[in-house]
């Protein structure tokens, strides 16, 4: 059993799963490590992560890669070929309108704004089964009314395949990502100033080796992210180098089970924000069940313990407003998916999850996140399908406090999101859609509630 490309998938949306032709997951931030580098919850229903980037669900190519240290695939398409090299230009175009684009709870605005997203990949094969893929994506946003709003996203990876006989696959990847925080993320403390976007740029490797045996299999992924802040002074906050690793193994128990276990370790090391310094430990089991043709699903569940790694200090300003009461925290993991092929056209999907995700809002640490998606996708002819999204989330902050005194009161978030959309493959390169997608979060801290909608028209050619 692929353990690594199980769990990469876990939180997938079904519109990918079920289409070869994407390469990157919206949802494969952190899913060996279980826990996240987005501030908000990597796996969110897939429509709620679209909406918060104002990012179309691209008919052919899946969302713009919004994290970093995914693995890219590569197309399965015949491409533009140049000798051995094939090479996969693509561009998609959206317009779209949200009636809160700042993600306020008062003083909505509403805005238009046009996403262009050019890109290209290559793919090299040599020595057989090995391959060199290159691969460059941008997401080109302009705002009408609040062009602080705007952004140039663009992602860089090159990435070496290597397939040898006997079971084993390694990839190792480097990359270089311009990207943003959107608004109405879990710790998007500018949006009540009117601030334009976090923006910051990430460079990471990533190395991923597995082995398959005859009924077992053993995988090891690691990776190192250095992330910087270039706006809104957060560079002295946020800085920082993370450091994965995580070893999975799996053992086949009968023709349609499969027993894992995971162990894994996520370092923070911040430049000068030094109180968050921590390491997350993850330690979990589970299985994957092939129910039956019709209905398969996979779980891990486990034990997530931070440990902080510096004793607690007094530090300048900005810093000063970052402090913790203890030096441990630890928490339930769970994360899980049952997929059921209801009819030959309807695919279901339901998603549970529970992990840590690390924070810099003020007054916490770190946050808790538990939540539940609903996907399904119904084939209505060869050439179109509906997609439906249900999310529902619940943040728990951790909140800290020093000499007896709280740092301020107790936030906790609930966060629901829906999403309709249609996607429409008019030719073999080209795909067109339409989607509407609805967020109500509440927050305990009223200026962290809002409500927003959002309408996209997109089209996408790929070669």
């Amino acid at each position: 059993m692929a353990v690594l490309s199980t769990l990469t998938t876990v939180g997938t949306p079904l519109a990918q799963q079920s289409e070869t032709l994407n390469t990157f997951s919206v949802s494969s931030g952190a899913p060996f490590g279980a826990s996240g580098t987005m501030f908000l919850s990597q796996f969110a229903n897939p429509a709620l992560l679209g909406s918060l980037y104002l990012t179309p669900q691209w008919p052919m190519t899946g969302y713009y890669p919004i994290f970093p240290g995914s693995l890219p695939e590569a197309f399965p398409r015949e491409g533009v070929s140049v000798g051995p090299l094939r090479l996969h230009p693509h561009m998609g175009v959206a317009q779209m309108y949200t009636d809160n684009v700042f993600r306020t709870n008062g003083n909505k605005t509403s805005d238009f704004l046009t996403t262009l997203s050019p890109g290209i990949q290559a793919q090299l094969p040599f020595g057989g089964f090995h391959s060199v893929l290159i691969d460059y994506r941008t997401n080109l946003q302009y705002y009408s009314r609040t062009t602080s709003n705007d952004v140039q996203d663009q992602t860089a990876v090159g990435a070496v395949k290597f397939n040898f006989p006997g079971g084993l696959k390694v990839d190792l990847q480097g990359e270089h990502r311009l990207g943003h925080d959107p608004r109405g993320s879990a710790v998007d403390n500018v949006n009540t100033q009117r601030l334009g976007v976090n923006k910051w740029t990430a460079d990471g490797f990533t190395g991923h080796a597995e082995y398959f045996g005859a009924q077992s299999s053993v995988g090891l992924h690691v990776q190192t992210l250095r992330w910087q802040y270039l706006n809104n002074n957060q560079g002295a906050v946020r800085d920082r180098l993370i450091n994965r690793a995580n070893l999975l193994f799996s053992r086949d128990v009968t023709d349609n089970m499969s027993l894992r276990a995971m162990i894994g370790a996520q370092q923070s090391i911040y430049d000068q924000n030094k109180n968050l310094d921590n390491v997350i430990y993850t330690f979990s089991g589970g299985a994957t069940w092939n129910i039956s043709e019709m209905t398969s699903g996979d779980i891990l569940v486990g034990y997530q313990h931070v440990q902080f790694t510096r004793a607690q200090v007094n530090q300048p300003p900005p810093l000063d407003r970052f402090f913790r009461d203890k030096n441990t925290y630890s928490n339930l993991f769970v994360m899980g998916r049952l997929n059921w092929q209801a009819t030959p056209l309807l695919r279901l999907s339901l998603q549970l999850y529970r992990t840590i995700q690390q924070t810099v809002s003020i007054g916490s640490l770190f946050y808790t996140a538990t939540g539940v998606n609903l996907t399904a996708r119904h084939e209505l002819t060869d050439r179109m399908t509906v997609n439906i999204n249900f999310g529902y989330e619940h943040d728990k902050f951790q909140g800290v406090s020093s000499a007896g005194i709280t740092s301020g009161p107790a936030r906790n978030e609930d966060l629901k999101n829906v999403a309709v959309g249609v996607n429409y493959q008019a030719v073999k390169w080209v795909g067109v859609g339409a989607q509407y997608m609805f967020e109500d979060r509440h927050s305990t801290q009223a200026q962290f509630t809002y409500q927003a909608n959002t309408v996209m028209l997109f089209a996408e050619t790929l070669f």
